[in-house]
């Protein structure tokens, strides 16, 4: 074989029309060991025949459908190496706007704060509003049904040396939270949100990712209702409260018929639209 460089692999799985730019420098990152931010600057490095093939691999692999993510162990998010696998969701860049409404929130109150990371996953979600307002939380709960995740969300929280702000609690969605008394400031939740009824689910999605935390109940609404409903038994309500909910784009009518009723003028409650212009989240405040 001739020497080989960066440049010509970047080139040859780029011309795959299931393997983005992106998803090929992250390939490359990996095998290499180079940042992924140097992989552009290090297109004339030469690679070895290990390496090579190594790429080639895990690239069929992709082209055959299976998420790098999981094939990786990784995903980056909000700049943030965040562990994953087949028991937890691959987390998506319009989940990552939601910290962004959390920051806001926590700036312009600028106090301690007690964190609900509900239905936590891989946990991406509340270990990102650790790491960028670290010195304005008091304490962050994980909770999730599956053990599995939540063993995925501890090793996130070990390798981003967290273990002192967070505690991770294993729930039935909310039921032993309530058991247990625990009040929040902000409550950050992803939840199932798919109907069983939907036929527009990607086919990767549901071959690969687990289908504990892609359906729900209710048109996909039961734990919007569930969370809703019990907003003055999980939230600090004397406090400066808030929280933030990713949802289906297609939910927004539906929730906004269930607000009016349930809440009234009690809370402000508002949609925001993600980066595609797609109705993905719901805020409350009170």
């Amino acid at each position: 074989m001739n020497k080989i460089n960066i440049k010509f692999v970047l080139n040859l799985l780029s011309k795959n029309e299931k393997i983005g730019k992106s998803d090929a420098i992250e390939i490359i990152s990996f095998v290499t060991r180079i940042e992924y931010s140097e992989v552009l600057f290090s297109l004339d490095n030469e690679l070895s025949r290990k390496h090579f093939k190594q790429i080639i691999k895990i690239s069929k692999s992709v082209a055959k459908g299976k998420p790098l993510a999981y094939i990786l162990g990784y995903k980056i998010f909000r700049g943030h190496k965040i562990i994953v696998n087949k028991n937890t969701l691959i987390p998506r860049m319009e989940t990552e706007q939601m910290i962004d409404f959390v920051n806001d929130f926590i700036k312009s109150n600028n106090v301690k704060m007690d964190i609900l990371d509900l239905c936590s996953g891989s946990g991406c979600i509340g270990i990102s509003v650790a790491l960028e307002n670290n010195k304005n939380i008091n304490k962050i709960v994980f909770s999730d049904v599956s053990k599995k995740a939540l063993a995925v969300t501890k090793t996130n929280i070990v390798r981003n040396k967290l273990s002192n702000k967070t505690e991770i609690v294993k729930s039935n969605f909310l039921d032993s939270l309530i058991a247990n008394k625990n009040k929040f400031n902000i409550l950050l939740c992803n939840p199932p949100y798919i109907d069983f009824n939907d036929k527009d689910v990607d086919p990767t999605t549901l071959k690969f990712e687990p289908k504990l935390a892609l359906y729900a109940e209710d048109n996909g609404l039961f734990f919007y209702k569930k969370a809703i409903a019990n907003i003055d038994v999980i939230m600090k309500t004397e406090e400066k409260t808030l929280l933030v909910f990713e949802i289906g784009w297609k939910q927004k009518k539906h929730l906004e018929m269930f607000l009016q009723k349930e809440l009234g003028l009690k809370y402000n409650w508002k949609f925001e639209k993600d980066y595609f212009n797609n109705w993905r989240y719901l805020i409350i405040k009170n």
